[in-house]
């Protein structure tokens, strides 16, 4: 976030410096050349030496312009500097190394008590979200844009800590679990996930150095993208181009969920992972997602994707808003709203 803020400040100087030193230029010419002609004209100047004037005058305000360009970039050093250290002297991820030393966990996700928000001064998220899914379960997440489930998926994938509550794997604390093991139980397709440069083969496989290309074309068998691919001049070896700059939205999206489906994870995260696509091919993906033998958590808004689970829980029975609830927030009930699909 930081880091985006500093590319943006650096962006309105950078724009802000350059109209500032157009517009200089411009008075700047036109002023000499007004003088000049107003001095021939008065027989104070000739012809000639009003085309050395403008000359000299011109190669003044190159130099002067290029000095004062060199000035702004060294000033603005300082704030590339800033945007590297955001990076740089951020604070390394804690629960990283697993400290747990038992016997092998199920697939079995627990939300115990959820709340998050990102600072003490501003509102709740989400508070108070008590929900389980089983091993194996198809639970379909449901509720309007902006009642937190994009940030729930976060929570549960891991990229943040709960501010209250705990996230839980097989009744172990995923924080405890260690989420660099508990992430490769993982597979997760997000709202702003994007592709890397490089071949298609890579970015299923994730550059998975000892990739072997039948569980690739499997994987996107199962994501609907294989037929696509194999139009392609160069098939699986294909150039993605810049964040996938040279593919459509849906296969895009497509190739996001071959990856996540090359893993074969034991528990399978989609947020909103079918957006971009038409009907037919979601109702193949869909299909496809509901004969894994995995735990799967799926946040959609589709009518198509929410049939497709086994459950389906409505954030809303969770989530109140500040002005209703900002002292004590609604009361934890064990999937309280949650509707079964017949």
């Amino acid at each position: 976030m930081e880091a985006n803020k500093r590319a943006m400040q650096v962006q309105r100087y950078t724009l802000g410096f350059g109209v500032m030193g157009s517009t200089v230029s411009g008075l700047q010419r036109v002023s000499i050349v007004a003088l000049g002609a107003h001095l021939v004209m008065s027989g104070e100047f000739s012809a000639g030496m009003l085309v050395a004037f403008v000359a000299y005058a011109d190669q003044f305000a190159q130099k002067a312009g290029a000095l004062i360009d060199k000035i702004v970039e060294f000033r603005m050093l300082s704030l590339h500097a800033e945007r590297i250290a955001d990076v740089a002297l951020a604070e390394p991820e804690q629960n990283v190394v697993s400290t747990n030393s038992g016997r092998k966990l199920n697939a079995r996700i627990r939300l115990n008590n959820i709340g998050f928000r990102y600072s003490q001064s501003e509102p709740w998220i989400i508070r108070k979200v008590t929900l389980e899914v089983n091993d194996g379960e198809s639970v379909a997440i449901i509720g309007p844009s902006g009642f937190g489930k994009s940030t729930l998926a976060r929570l549960m994938v891991g990229l943040l800590e709960p501010t209250e509550g705990c996230v839980e794997i097989d009744g172990v604390d995923i924080r405890s679990f260690g989420l660099a093991g508990y992430r490769e139980l993982l597979g997760v397709v997000m709202q702003d996930d994007s592709l890397f440069a490089g071949t298609i083969a890579d970015n299923i496989s994730f550059f998975d150095a000892a990739a072997r290309i039948e569980p690739i074309v499997e994987a996107a068998s199962m994501a609907g993208i294989h037929r696509d691919v194999s139009a392609l001049p160069m098939g699986y070896e294909s150039l993605v181009g810049d964040m996938g700059a040279a593919l459509s939205g849906g296969q895009q999206q497509r190739l996001l969920l071959a990856r996540a489906f090359y893993k074969k994870p034991k528990i399978l995260i989609l947020d909103e992972a079918t957006s971009h696509l038409d009907t037919d091919t979601e109702h193949v993906i869909n299909r496809h997602v509901g004969s894994l033998k995995a735990t799967r958590i799926i946040f959609a808004h589709r009518k198509e994707t929410i049939a497709s689970a086994d459950r389906v829980v409505d954030l809303t029975s969770f989530v109140r808003t500040e002005s209703f609830d900002q002292d004590v927030g609604p009361s934890p009930q064990h999937d309280e709203g949650a509707q079964s699909l017949a």
